[in-house]
């Protein structure tokens, strides 16, 4: 399990630069099993250096590519892919947590409302500036889920909200309480 502070959705990309001993090896087992790992929001506790709490809601990412960077490190990319739900969390020697978890449900995709297509044009120019590796995230005609989790992800939110509106189930209540935080007036 890998707890960081950020909050990772199914389909959304998490760049990574790996150091530390525990992760490194958690890397190495993930790439020989061909697993992914778990990806948790850090509730209290450090992101380097010691064990984190974590939120009991997370995503499953799995490693699509990796280099070794020119400064030695080792650099990832990882896809979320499937939402689980912790069931217990292990601590082992090196800190390395070990979670068992159930996968949740896959959600059913809905549709955009006409009144919140600028939210669509928002998050392709938000992934057209960001450029490489994020711009191919864009998609046509995206549903109101995989609009709200981009912009979840991208947007300067604090950690809480974003793990707030992760933990709403509903893609459109997700994108509708998205709207709210981003531009109030266009939500009334």
């Amino acid at each position: 399990m890998f707890p960081l502070n950020v909050v990772l959705f199914p389909g959304g990309l998490l760049p990574l630069r790996i150091f530390e001993p525990r992760y490194l090896r958690m890397v190495s087992e993930c790439l020989r099993a061909n697993e992914p790992f778990a990806v948790a929001a850090i509730v209290e506790g450090p992101e380097v250096g010691g064990a984190a709490s974590t939120a009991t809601t997370g995503t499953l990412a799995r490693i699509i590519d990796w280099q070794q960077d020119e400064d030695g490190l080792l650099g990832l990319l990882c896809q979320g892919e499937q939402v689980f739900a912790l069931e217990q969390v292990v601590e082992e020697h090196d800190q390395l947590l070990r979670a068992s978890i159930v996968r949740l449900p896959f959600v059913e995709p809905q549709s955009v409302p006409d009144e919140l297509s600028w939210m669509v044009r928002l998050l392709d120019d938000l992934l057209q500036r960001l450029g490489s590796p994020f711009d191919r995230l864009a998609v046509a005609n995206p549903s109101a889920d995989q609009v709200a989790a981009r912009l979840t992800e991208l947007l300067p939110l604090p950690l809480a909200e974003k793990q707030a509106l992760f933990e709403i189930g509903d893609g459109l209540q997700r994108l509708h309480r998205l709207c709210g935080l981003v531009r109030p007036e266009a939500c009334d």
